[in-house]
């Protein structure tokens, strides 16, 4: 078939004719005018034959475009190809550490970046095992990000979890969509599960004594911290000796909570028995960290130290989960956990009459706003109401000098006492004498 077909004029007699060749078969046809004429002469011809022809002049046109159009494509192909094999996408197996390594994600804490490696780290082994051919993080088509969810919530996570597992992938292809020419993110438009508050339930003093005296070694400590603290889990269990002042008696933390959009510290009393337990490490064997065994595996996976103290609470005849869950196919709801001594820490300040600034301000709260409304609670007025607290985990051995260390507390107020502070001052003298009577009367003994 010729590239272009424009015709050929010929003519017999006085009337001219147009002939063309289609896939090597020839036609011919007599050229006449509007009115049905022949036409005879060749200006009027070549008219003629023009619109015979453009029909036939379009088609070649559109052939031709659409052959150059495949060619362009074929050569997009070719070039992204090329591309491809000089700068491959990151595969599945190796994009965390692209994540890792991009300017563009979040600065997130260490215990985020563990919490956010497991849970990709979960969906690499899945898609390994279920989509060997999904190399790299274009393979993940929207179907596939479906099934991978739906695998997740099988009733064996939480909303808030599943949640927050998709919201990783999601973030993941999000920081990575340029590298891995990505053109969308399929797990944006998956749904999301709708959250249910579920609250840990506070222990009572009696199910305190059960666990603490059944508890040994660093988990004794670590529930000891618990209680007379009310810091959560990963503080307790991460705490450094740098953030423990043994002679003053406080702990300054920041809560890992709260410690990227308000790096302010909690100033926390060691009550007199969580003093004496911590003061039972010599100096010489203070490492880094508080509980170096506990540290270790925390920082390595945060479930190891939830389940260690989940197995010793149900060692202790305290059931974990929410009563008429966790059978018949229904989730396990947890009920007692770890961050039931926070709430614990909480209900016996405020039975022991503890102001709510003072208990705020110790266990430090998530709301900046809030936490900064309490910064002027003093920090005897914090000690007298973790002082209160029963000895639910030991008896406090009083120290021989305890009325001495008063007395320099006393001065050490008397001294700092100025015409611009004298009210606060006053009022920290009132909470220590309060608090050295408490003890003397054994108001601390359980």
């Amino acid at each position: 078939m010729a590239k272009h077909r424009t015709g050929h004029l010929f003519k017999r007699g006085d009337n001219f004719y147009v002939r063309w060749a289609v896939n090597g078969k020839v036609f011919s046809k007599a050229l006449r005018d509007d009115s049905g004429n022949p036409i005879t002469n060749h200006r009027d011809a070549e008219e003629a034959k023009t619109k015979i022809m453009a029909s036939f002049v379009v088609a070649d046109e559109a052939t031709a475009l659409e052959s150059i159009a495949a060619k362009l494509d074929g050569r997009r192909a070719e070039l992204a190809r090329l591309h491809d094999e000089q700068n491959p996408p990151p595969l599945i197996a190796k994009a965390w550490l692209e994540y890792l390594a991009s300017t563009n994600r979040p600065d997130s804490g260490e215990s985020t970046l563990r919490q956010y490696e497991f849970q990709f780290s979960a969906f690499a082994d899945w898609i390994k095992a279920k989509h060997g051919e999904a190399a790299t993080l274009r393979d993940v088509t929207k179907e596939v990000a479906e099934e991978y969810a739906a695998s997740l919530n099988h009733g064996r996570l939480s909303a808030s979890t599943y949640n927050k597992h998709l919201g990783l992938l999601t973030l993941v292809f999000r920081v990575l969509r340029h590298k891995a020419k990505l053109t969308s993110n399929p797990w944006e438009e998956i749904q999301r599960k709708r959250i249910t508050a579920q609250s840990r339930r506070e222990l009572t003093v009696d199910e305190l004594k059960k666990v603490c005296l059944a508890a040994n070694g660093e988990l004794r400590t670590l529930l000891a911290l618990g209680i007379y603290s009310g810091l959560r889990l990963g503080d307790c269990a991460t705490l450094r000796w740098a953030e423990t002042d043994l002679p003053r008696g406080i702990i300054r933390r920041i809560p890992n909570k709260t410690a990227r959009r308000n790096p302010k510290p909690v100033i926390v009393p060691i009550h007199p028995v969580l003093r004496d337990m911590l003061s039972q490490t010599p100096d010489k064997e203070r490492g880094d960290y508080v509980l170096s065994e506990i540290a270790s595996l925390y920082l390595k996976r945060t479930d190891l130290v939830t389940d260690m103290v989940q197995r010793h609470f149900t060692s202790c005849g305290l059931k974990p989960h929410k009563p008429g869950t966790g059978t018949d196919g229904k989730r396990a709801v947890v009920e007692v956990g770890f961050h039931s001594l926070r709430h614990t820490f909480v209900s016996l300040c405020r039975e022991s009459n503890a102001p709510l600034s003072v208990v705020e301000s110790i266990v430090g709260h998530s709301n900046p706003a809030m936490t900064r409304h309490y910064t002027h609670v003093g920090e005897l007025a914090a000690s007298r109401a973790v002082a209160a607290l029963p000895a639910v985990i030991g008896e406090h051995k009083h120290q021989g000098n305890a009325e001495e260390t008063v007395l320099k507390k006393i001065q050490r107020l008397a001294k700092g006492m100025t015409a611009a502070n004298w009210k606060t001052k006053r009022a920290d003298l009132l909470a220590l004498i309060a608090t050295n009577a408490g003890e003397s009367s054994g108001f601390v003994k359980a």
